[in-house]
């Protein structure tokens, strides 16, 4: 029995000798790596007056550290030095607007490790600007705007002030701002547009209803929280106009035609019978009849047309009106509407939302736009992008295929990357461009110059000319031109514009603008 107890004994001394020397072969070391942060980081140290900001100092290997904070700005909680504190978190509270350095001074163990590699030093010196901002504050103006855009006379900026405003006539307000605010909204009674959230320092507001409209604008910011309001009751008076009420736009609008006026409508005046619209798809007509007339209930300015039918991109809808009542809400009766062809413009540019396409241009040099590499005939041609002729903006592509030439333009980005845009398969898209052609030369009469625009991947190689150069085509005006597409992947593509004029002896010359890719529906 001796023997077991001496056995059993000496198992566990050995075992915990083996233990000992174990966790005395085991080596910890500690790291000397920064780790600074502050409660206000993500807004970057942006804070109110008198709203506090913690500092943190979470680095491993420290030996001692010193915050030091400027002078007679700061009040460091539980403390009765605002100067300096050796505390690893310090809550602070900065008395006034202005920028200010904090600076945080360490001393580590050892070499600080920093980024995957060591400093050379033990000591280490880091300064953060805290930004103490004002409260928000607007200070408001508006201005007549004139015909030729310039500034008229200034209104005044007071409750009930009932500045006269002539129906169909514009506004320019205009602001700055304190505070630094971020998000901006508009509420503008009886104008056009209603609401916005632009953060443009000028918008210019389109007046239509008769009568006494308000204002309210609100500046303000989420963290740190502040905001400022401005709310005028009877700012504007709209007044009746003499002139004219314009036409200036007929549009597809969810299914419906809408007409889109100068100035607002008189809901009383709407009489269907005074309209006829025709509708035809693929050639083969369609009768339709109208089932209501209303105004837009956000737009006073727009009337509604609402059809037995619903109308899809690839109908051709053509609207009439024969003077009757219809008349604007001062009391100025339209004239005669011609017959005229309902548009689709106000569908949404895919090229603008899902693309990092300059799609009109506007922000484009020559480097965005090049020889795509294809060689052969398809590099012959010359492009400026310029501000000679433009549809819309103050830019636009100037193209020029050799005699007996040809094209392949490519789109890079800012930084070399390729222009994108983002397609769904199955659905319908239309692909549109502008054009103003200057010249289509003197081409075989078999053969008619063009431009074709592809994609990669899934490329369609069978996709039509968009647009044809014919005999027909009108020259010095801009011409919209599109067709229908499918994709047969979902995903992200490029744009490769193809340009064709093989078998003419002279060149053909023309400007291109405002791209589009819209998803459409098609009539079943």
């Amino acid at each position: 029995m001796k023997n077991l107890k001496y056995i059993i004994f000496t198992v566990l001394f050995c075992s915990i000798c083996f233990i000992q020397c174990e966790e005395k072969e085991t080596v910890l070391i500690e790291p000397n790596e920064r780790a600074i942060f502050t409660s206000e980081s993500p807004v970057q140290n942006r804070v109110n007056p008198n709203e506090d900001i913690d500092f943190g100092d979470g680095s491993a290997g420290v030996v001692s550290r010193m915050w030091t904070f400027p002078d007679n700005v700061v009040d460091i909680a539980g403390a009765d030095n605002d100067k300096t504190s050796e505390e690893p978190i310090v809550k602070a509270f900065f008395n006034r607007p202005g920028n200010y350095n904090v600076t945080l001074s360490q001393i580590f163990k050892g070499e600080i490790y920093s980024k995957g590699k060591t400093t050379g030093s033990n000591t280490a010196d880091t300064t953060i600007v805290v930004r103490v901002l004002p409260k928000v504050n607007i200070d408001l103006k508006a201005n007549y705007l004139n015909e030729d855009g310039t500034l008229g006379d200034a209104l005044i900026i007071k409750e009930n002030a009932k500045n006269e405003v002539i129906a169909s006539k514009k506004v320019r307000f205009s602001y700055t701002v304190d505070g630094e605010p971020l998000i901006f909204n508009w509420a503008i009674n009886g104008g056009s547009p209603a609401t916005s959230t632009t953060t443009d320092t000028n918008i210019d507001v389109t007046y239509i209803n008769l009568g006494d409209h308000d204002l309210k604008f609100i500046a303000s910011r989420n963290r740190p929280f502040g905001g400022d309001t401005i709310s005028l009751k009877s700012l504007i008076k709209v007044i009746p106009s003499t002139e004219p009420v314009i036409l200036k736009a007929v549009n597809e609008r969810n299914g419906k035609i809408g007409l889109e006026f100068s100035r607002g409508m008189d809901p009383a005046s709407l009489d269907s019978s005074d309209f006829i619209v025709n509708l035809e798809n693929k050639g083969t007509s369609i009768p339709v009849n109208i089932t209501d007339i209303s105004l837009d209930v956000d737009s006073p300015n727009i009337v509604l047309i609402t059809l037995n039918e619903t109308i899809y991109r690839d109908d051709k809808v053509n609207i009439s009106y024969t003077p009757g009542l219809l008349s604007t809400s001062d009391q100025v009766k339209s004239d005669a509407i011609p017959l005229t062809e309902v548009g689709f413009e106000r569908i949404e540019n895919i090229f603008d939302t899902k693309s990092n396409m300059d799609y009109s241009f506007e922000n484009s040099t020559n480097d965005n736009w090049k020889d795509a590499g294809w060689g052969g005939i398809w590099a012959l041609f010359n492009s400026d992008v310029s501000s000679v002729q433009a549809k819309t903006g103050n830019k636009s592509i100037y193209i020029e295929y050799s005699s007996n030439g040809g094209m392949v333009l490519g789109g890079k980005t800012n930084t070399g990357d390729d222009i994108t845009f983002f397609a769904e398969a199955g659905k319908d898209y239309e692909m549109g461009v502008w054009t103003y052609l200057i010249d289509r030369g003197t081409p075989d009469a078999t053969f008619t110059p063009d431009i074709r625009m592809y994609w990669f991947p899934d490329t369609d190689w069978g996709v039509g000319p968009n647009p044809e150069f014919t005999p027909g085509f009108v020259s010095g005006e801009w011409v919209y031109t599109s067709i229908f597409v499918k994709f047969n992947q979902t995903g992200d593509k490029t744009l490769t514009i193809r340009g064709w004029n093989e078998f003419n002896s002279s060149p053909v010359k023309f400007y291109m603008d405002d791209l589009t890719l819209r998803e459409i529906q098609l009539r079943p």
